[in-house]
């Protein structure tokens, strides 16, 4: 970020060769603190306000704020203070309409291209739109609000997906009617705005600004307006001072309040919240840059993008419940609440989501019953009758199998005379444990000595067949025998 055009006024001393190149270049930084003072100040004496360019700036057109052609890169220090990107997970503030209520808000810019509706222009002759800006103060609130991220370096808003209503009701704001101011605040909760934006205000608390408010807060509309508005001979600013008003003042990046006309007083109105405003970086009505600036009522923008962000995020919570959400989740001082000079302290969009609050989790009631749901009748088969037929079949099967083989066990056994082919084997067919009868078979051919072989084998009967079985137990020479001789003839 740039210095401010405010620190410039003391330049270091120039060289020779500096001065003669300097007389031909136009004061841009003139003519940036020159539409600063007429786009902030409410009155002359309201608040020190300076506006630079991050880079070259250019000049009024038409009397109209500039085109703001530098671009931040950096993430200005009023983000990284309140880190609403941290709230972004849980809401970007998309169901939330806020009105701002000041001096138009241009559709032209591209930070804001898609978020502004036409609006209502309540000055004479009335009856026009509201989305253009000359002035620029108005884009510059609106900016901080809900400006699309990634359209302008590292600037975004802090609910860069909420909708904005412009709603005019001055062109210089330094002459700000309280009953225009009135019909602005009745026109925005008319139009459906859950979030009223006012950092212009008046001295003068009329019985018709006085209604307009309570109208709003009867359309459950939160209104947050400026504080730290020097009227001079420290008369408080209006609406800001009526109850139930979200009153905000404005801290530099030391976090002390913004000075006002007399050093070491207190603003005549105590705020309940403060945020950011001074050395703020916004937009401009035209141009894809942005601008610095810094004043009373800047503020507004930064506690109007939180509110925005808890609308969208806890819908079902009153205007009334908001606020006090916004208060209780701030960065407190270390003072007694609320403090006379900051309130309840710096304005924290993540924690206003995300805290649950001793009071929410008492009161809340357990959710009704839903009611029952009946279901149409199904038909149920009962398969059990199924499952027994086949159990008793295979049953039946089963037991057949087994009749089978028993029958061919008796007749086996039957035919054996109940008696194992193993025991029959071993006792003979004459019972008993005698050796079966024996009987020798010659073999072929003659011994050395001229003795046959005598082989023993055994004879079983199995079966009604005769078995030959060699005993292999014992073998005798038996002596050979001569053949008779044949009678034959």
């Amino acid at each position: 970020m740039s210095r401010p055009a405010a620190s410039a006024a003391s330049p270091a001393p120039a060289r020779r060769g500096d001065r003669r190149r300097r007389k031909g270049r136009p004061a841009t930084a003139l003519f940036a603190i020159a539409w600063a003072a007429a786009v902030f100040a409410v009155v002359p004496a309201a608040a020190v306000l300076t506006l630079s360019a991050p880079a070259h700036a250019a000049q009024p057109v038409d009397g109209c704020a500039a085109p703001a052609t530098g671009v931040v890169t950096a993430t200005p220090w009023p983000q990284r203070r309140l880190a609403p990107e941290r709230a972004w997970a849980l809401s970007r503030g998309g169901s939330a309409l806020v009105a701002v209520v000041d001096t138009g808000v241009s559709a032209a810019a591209p930070a804001l291209a898609g978020a502004v509706l036409p609006g209502r222009d309540l000055l004479p002759p009335g009856n026009r739109r509201a989305d253009n800006d000359c002035a620029g103060r108005g884009t510059f609130i609106a900016g901080l609000i809900a400006a699309r991220p990634g359209t302008a370096g590292g600037f975004a808003g802090v609910a860069p997906a909420a909708r904005i209503l412009p709603v005019r009701v001055s062109d210089d704001p330094a002459q700000v009617d309280p009953d225009t101011l009135a019909a602005g605040i009745r026109l925005a909760a008319d139009s459906g705005a859950r979030v009223i934006a006012v950092s212009v205000g008046t001295p003068v608390p009329s019985p018709e600004l006085r209604a307009a408010v309570r109208h709003a807060a009867d359309r459950d509309a939160v209104v947050v307006a400026a504080a730290d508005l020097d009227l001079g001979e420290g008369r408080t600013p209006y609406p800001a001072g009526f109850p139930g008003v979200l009153a905000v003042g404005g801290v530099g990046q030391d976090g002390r309040p913004i000075a006002s006309a007399t050093p070491g007083t207190a603003p005549p109105l105590a705020p309940l919240l403060v945020a950011p405003g001074r050395e703020v970086v916004s937009i401009a009505p035209t141009g894809n840059g942005q601008v610095v600036a810094s004043g009373a009522g800047v503020g507004v923008a930064f506690v109007a993008g939180a509110a925005a962000l808890v609308r969208d995020y806890r819908p079902r919570l009153t205007a009334v419940e908001v606020k006090h959400r916004l208060e209780v989740t701030a960065d407190h001082p270390t003072v007694t609440l609320p403090d006379p000079v900051l309130g309840y302290g710096v304005i924290d969009p993540y924690a206003a989501l995300s805290t649950v609050l001793p009071e929410e989790m008492a009161e809340q009631a357990l959710p009704a019953a839903e009611p029952g749901v009946r279901l149409a009748p199904v038909p149920v088969t009962d398969r059990r009758p199924a499952g027994t037929a086949l159990a008793a079949a295979l049953a039946l099967a089963a037991a057949a199998a087994l009749g089978g083989i028993a029958v061919a066990v008796l007749a086996r056994g039957r035919r054996r005379g109940w008696r194992s082919p193993w025991a029959e084997r071993r006792s003979g067919p004459g019972g008993g444990d005698s050796p079966p009868p024996t009987t020798q078979r010659r073999r072929p051919g003659l011994t050395p000595t001229g003795s046959a072989d005598i082989v023993d084998e055994s004879e079983q009967k199995r079966g009604g067949t005769l078995i030959r079985v060699p005993g292999g137990r014992s073998r005798r020479r038996v002596p050979r025998v001569p053949r008779p001789a044949s009678t034959d003839a």
